[in-house]
């Protein structure tokens, strides 16, 4: 008997150290070429020349930065279609012409308030001048910024009195209460002052992901701060979902002082999302060796059509697929594989825990972009009341997002991965003629 759990303790040892390596390497490549992280203004392992496509709205973006005495504009879009990956292109750029903008976009919270977000553009800024070699400010601002932004610093000096914050882009600063918002505005309008003038250019600020702010607590920071945004020689860049532009668009006292309409960002053409895991396949390949492409060319087409052109959602379909069947030998996968991995996937992972009139619900609601309760219970003939109800539980068990409201109106779409569930094979069995050997 023990000698049968020993056997079946080192075979278990012996899959997880399979499972630990680098599958790509079978492929010929250093890592994966389907990484949803954005592309970087410095530094990333894929360089940010790989990017395609947006001319247009880059020229839009660019006619701004060029406009001398800053802007305030939103980008907005659905998610996982690049929207972070774009400014961050936009902003390299700018850089190349002499701009200062932070390496980092600045990621938003949901706790943060009018302070917090001075507090941590104060700190983007500061961790970018740090590191550079060549500094665009004088020490004495310098120690200034480093005295704000620093942790448990009390300087009093140079009339900022500071306790218990953190700055950098992993930690977040928080409980700002000690400064007042006009001191912080009126250090950040010297701060601006002083690299505008080493620079003689503007200087660009990028918030990202402002729909993780609840709606109230937005609508109160952008009141509390509209004059900070009018900050001269400042490009502030709001990056966000559908709700972030209807919030803005119902605020007047904001919507009016934006420089322009908003950037929208739509689906790329199934011809650039090729040219785009193309130029990553290339830049990623291992020296003097011939990478393999892992997957047919249908593949892409056939999750082209299910995401209807989201990026994001097709380049974690690819390295789920992949990951999931590739062990010891490249594979190749081609439609029916496709469907095959994923449906496995989907039934293990989501939806084996489901009560059954939740997975009714859930079914039908993946079979629209976006659906109300209203057409749910239309469509599967349950009753609206509890079709909320199941609703709330497909949420809660991640299946289900809030995509949208609309007055009263909210419609949910499903998680991405749920939408492998219309992916239909045509055989039982993978391709073995898809083995490489």
């Amino acid at each position: 008997m023990a000698i049968v759990i020993s056997i079946l303790f080192w075979g278990f040892v012996m899959d997880f150290e399979k499972s630990l390596n680098n599958i790509w390497e079978l492929y010929g490549l250093k890592e994966n070429p389907f990484s949803t992280s954005p592309l970087l203004v410095k530094g990333g392992t894929i360089p940010i020349d790989s990017f395609v496509g947006r001319i247009e709205e880059l020229k839009r973006i660019s006619r701004l930065f060029g406009s001398r005495g800053g802007s305030r504009i939103l980008v907005y879009g659905d998610v996982g279609l690049g929207k972070t990956t774009f400014v961050n292109v936009a902003r390299y750029n700018a850089t190349k012409a002499g701009f200062f903008t932070p390496f980092k976009e600045i990621a938003t919270q949901s706790d943060w308030d009018a302070n917090s977000f001075i507090l941590n553009t104060l700190s983007a800024i500061y961790s970018s001048i740090k590191i550079v070699e060549k500094k665009i400010i004088d020490d004495k601002i310098f120690k200034k910024l480093e005295s704000v932004v620093d942790f448990g610093v009390i300087d009093k000096s140079f009339g900022i009195d500071v306790a218990g914050f953190g700055g950098n882009y992993s930690q977040t600063i928080r409980n700002p209460q000690v400064i007042s918002q006009y001191t912080l505005q009126t250090f950040f309008q010297e701060l601006v002052d002083e690299i505008a003038m080493k620079t003689e250019k503007d200087i660009i600020i990028h918030y990202n992901n402002l729909e993780l702010i609840p709606e109230k607590k937005l609508r109160t920071i952008f009141e509390n701060l509209r004059d900070f945004f009018q900050t001269k020689n400042v490009h502030f860049i709001f990056v966000g979902n559908l709700t972030t532009h209807s919030i803005i668009q119902s605020m007047p006292r904001l919507s009016s002082i934006m420089s322009d309409t908003p950037i929208v960002i739509n689906e790329l053409s199934l011809k650039e999302i090729e040219e785009i895991i193309s130029a990553r396949l290339k830049y990623l390949r291992i020296k003097d060796l011939t990478y393999i492409v892992p997957y047919k060319k249908e593949v892409l087409k056939v999750l082209y059509d299910l995401y209807g052109g989201n990026i994001r959602n097709i380049l974690n379909s690819l390295s789920t697929a992949v990951g999931e069947i590739t062990t010891e030998k490249p594979i190749i996968i081609n439609e029916n594989d496709l469907a095959i991995i994923l449906n496995s996937i989907l039934e293990k992972r989501y939806l084996a825990d489901i009560q059954p009139k939740a997975k009714v619900v859930l079914l039908e609601a993946v079979k629209h972009p976006e659906v109300t309760n209203k057409t749910l219970s239309k469509n599967t003939k349950i009753a609206r009341s509890n079709v909320s109800t199941y609703v709330s539980q497909l949420q809660s068990s991640g299946c289900i997002y809030l995509r949208r409201k609309d007055g009263k109106d909210k419609y949910w779409a499903v998680e991405p991965r749920v939408k492998w569930a219309l992916l239909k094979p045509k055989q039982n069995d993978l391709n073995q003629k898809s083995l490489i050997s």
